[in-house]
């Protein structure tokens, strides 16, 4: 029970011309919460606010009562936002049972939302009474006997529906923000109940931050009640965080730092780029692209509503030992919400969102994936190649509209996945050839390929002079790691000047020179192509990833204006891609169809000439091609022996070519 004097202060409080001012807006408006700050409450009363944090239900039981009385609303009710101080997910204890406590975390499950009873209605079969039952606790009550003096039986009752008082109810799950785990912390999970109009007020991949009565429930075994207890925060109050909650991170001294170092940008650029992973050696351009894909841009939203992103995305391959993992692994832990998950782990609903029976409510309801927890964030995915297919096009939607749509267990809904992807993945063979293209070696979909903004090879070939240096760099890792490790930013105040530059940073595409840089050489590289026929070396999908990496590299130099040299730096390592990945070796050109169909143009026209072929023969022999006319017919063109062998494999797996019998080929469609 609230003491008396206590019980007099908080009427005063809410007696307040402040707060009976902001009651008249809300009761206007149709609400039915009344949401006041926990340091207004402090400043008005000390012991009040004291009772809040160690006596919550009475407190909010007696608030909602005179509100009530207030309003003469039923069911208004007081919220409190923030609290004294924030408790990590993992450090709640025994001691927070029963006290109003403030967590963050990410909302990884939303329940439905389903109707509560506040107080049941029941009607006594016998005298035809009306029984009121408040229901105080998680337990449904029945009245234990009829009220009516002149009855007084114990029953039967029946619920009558239409009487009984009903409020929204609806459970969530939180979890630790990914950048708040270091050293592969597993992340720990908070079962929450909200009710009320602050039902649906969040969704998985929501960063917020609630405040409520952490209150417990024993656990079974095979009906017996054991001596622990599960953990379930009743929520009071839930604050969707919009910028991100890394921002609480940056103190007044780092940003005056941060402000100071922006003023030589040549070389804040320069050093920001040798503070990338330092303990893998080379790797100059991955290093800058990265750097470019930490710092990213924002997406622009045009008048109709469409959503251009501003994310980058990067893929690694190449051969075995050559530091994609632990480049992957150093990104995950120093990007702000970086998320790192392995393809052969991993499944598509893992990756995007998987539909899950709630343990609270009984219903289906939406667990976020590595994708939604980390939007706004990175997310770097190991073994890309070792996912099954189904489960990399999963994520297809996600990399370019950066949302994920989903139809499961009779939930349709859509989720932002607003986030970068790091990927790395291995040849099919485990080391790449040189005697074909790098990417037509990749065991990936083409239609996945084409949504990285940047693809590089990394090959492990020998090189006296390099190799030396290598040798020489691992060795000092081993006998002096602090000299070797020594960045010009330790990776904590690298997180710090990259939140900045997020927050504060936005640069704008409007100097003409750079319009013009940028605009020629996508012009100038297409106009090859069109002159002398050769492959295509370069799509739109290349421009809009040469303006994106342009805007990264002035906000890398926190700057809000793009330069030429930004844009030519951008333009530099889009060359090194796609001379990189995109080269054609029997023609000795770039051609952009390796990305997007996964076929050179070279290879495209013979592809197409051994599918006449096969229709050829089909009509000769009666619908049918023999396996050796092919081959026979294919030399006499000057087409190898291997490549024929690779078309028949992979039309065979898209089903447009079968074998109705040993040494045969036929065409499924005809």
């Amino acid at each position: 029970m609230l003491e008396p004097s206590l019980k007099e202060k908080l009427e005063d409080f809410l007696h307040d011309k402040e707060i009976q001012k902001t009651l008249r807006k809300i009761t206007a408006a149709g609400n039915k919460s009344l949401v006041v700050e926990f340091e207004k409450i402090l400043n008005f009363d000390k012991d009040l606010a004291e009772n809040l944090l160690d006596a919550p239900v009475m407190f909010f039981e007696v608030a909602d009562e005179i509100l009530e009385n207030i309003t003469k609303i039923p069911g208004f009710r007081l919220r409190v936002k923030g609290a004294d101080k924030t408790i990590e997910i993992r450090n709640i204890r025994a001691e927070h049972v029963s006290k109003f406590i403030q967590v963050e975390g990410v909302v990884t499950r939303a329940g439905e939302v389903k109707p509560e009873a506040k107080e049941a209605v029941f009607k006594c079969r016998r005298c035809g009474e009306e029984n009121r039952v408040l229901q105080l606790g998680e337990i449904f009550r029945e009245p234990l006997f009829c009220e009516n003096p002149n009855c007084g039986k114990k029953g039967p009752f029946d619920l009558l529906i239409e009487n009984t008082v009903f409020r929204d109810w609806q459970s969530m799950q939180l979890q630790e923000p990914p950048e708040r785990l270091r050293g592969g912390r597993i992340p720990r999970r908070l079962d929450c109940i909200v009710r009320d109009d602050f039902v649906d007020k969040a969704v998985p991949g929501n960063r917020v931050v609630v405040t409520g009565v952490l209150r417990v429930f024993q656990e079974r075994q095979y009906k017996e009640r054991r001596t622990t207890f599960r953990k379930i925060l009743f929520i009071s109050h839930v604050e969707i965080m919009q910028k991100g909650v890394e921002e609480t991170e940056l103190t007044p001294e780092d940003e005056a730092k941060i402000k100071e170092l922006a003023k030589q940008d040549a070389w804040l650029r320069t050093n920001i780029i040798q503070s990338i992973a330092p303990a893998v050696h080379g790797h100059e351009a991955i290093k800058e692209a990265i750097a470019l894909q930490l710092f990213g841009c924002n997406p622009v939203i045009l008048s109709d509503g469409t959503r251009l992103r501003g994310d980058t995305h990067i893929l690694l391959t190449g051969d075995p030992g050559t530091a994609k993992s632990q480049i992957l692994k150093w990104v995950a832990n120093v990007a702000p919400r970086g998320v790192y998950t392995s393809g052969m782990k991993s499944t598509g609903a893992g990756i995007t969102a998987a539909a899950v029976r709630d343990e609270i409510s009984g219903g289906w309801t939406l667990e976020a994936g590595a994708l939604v927890i980390a939007d706004g964030g990175m997310a770097c995915i190991d073994e890309f190649e070792k996912m099954r297919d189904e489960d990399r096009s999963a994520i297809l939607e996600s990399m370019e509209q950066q949302t994920i749509s989903v139809a499961k267990a009779g939930i349709i809904a859509t989720l932002n996945t607003r986030t970068a992807v790091l990927a790395a993945a291995n040849p099919k063979l485990g080391r790449f050839s040189k005697e074909e293209p790098a990417l037509k070696q990749l065991p990936i979909d083409p239609v996945i390929l084409s949504r990285f903004d940047l693809v590089f090879i990394l090959r492990d070939e020998p090189h006296t002079e390099y190799d030396r240096s290598i040798a020489q760099h691992v060795l000092q890792l081993y006998t002096s790691p602090g000299k070797v490790l020594k960045a010009p930013f330790d990776p904590e105040f690298l997180r710090k000047i990259i939140i900045y530059a997020r927050k504060y940073v936005d640069p704008k595409l409007d100097d003409k020179e750079a319009q013009k840089a940028i605009a020629e050489f996508f012009v100038s590289w297409r106009k090859s192509a069109a002159d002398s026929g050769d492959p295509l070396p370069i799509t739109v999908r290349q421009l809009e990833s040469i303006i994106r990496l342009a805007k990264a590299n002035a906000r890398l130099r926190l700057s809000d204006r793009v330069t030429v040299e930004d844009a030519n730096r951008a333009i530099s390592l889009i060359k090194t891609s796609l001379r990189d990945a995109g080269f054609d070796i029997e023609k000795g050109k770039v051609d952009v169809d390796l990305f997007m169909t996964g076929i050179p143009r070279s290879q495209r026209e013979k592809h197409l000439r051994l599918m006449k072929i096969i229709e050829e023969l089909e009509e000769k022999y009666g619908g049918a091609a023999p396996l050796e006319q092919i081959f026979q017919m294919a030399d006499s063109e000057k087409i190898d022996r291997r490549f024929v062998d690779w078309v028949i494999s992979e039309e065979k797996k898209r089903g447009h070519l079968y074998e109705p019998k040993q040494g045969m080929i036929s065409r499924a469609v005809k």
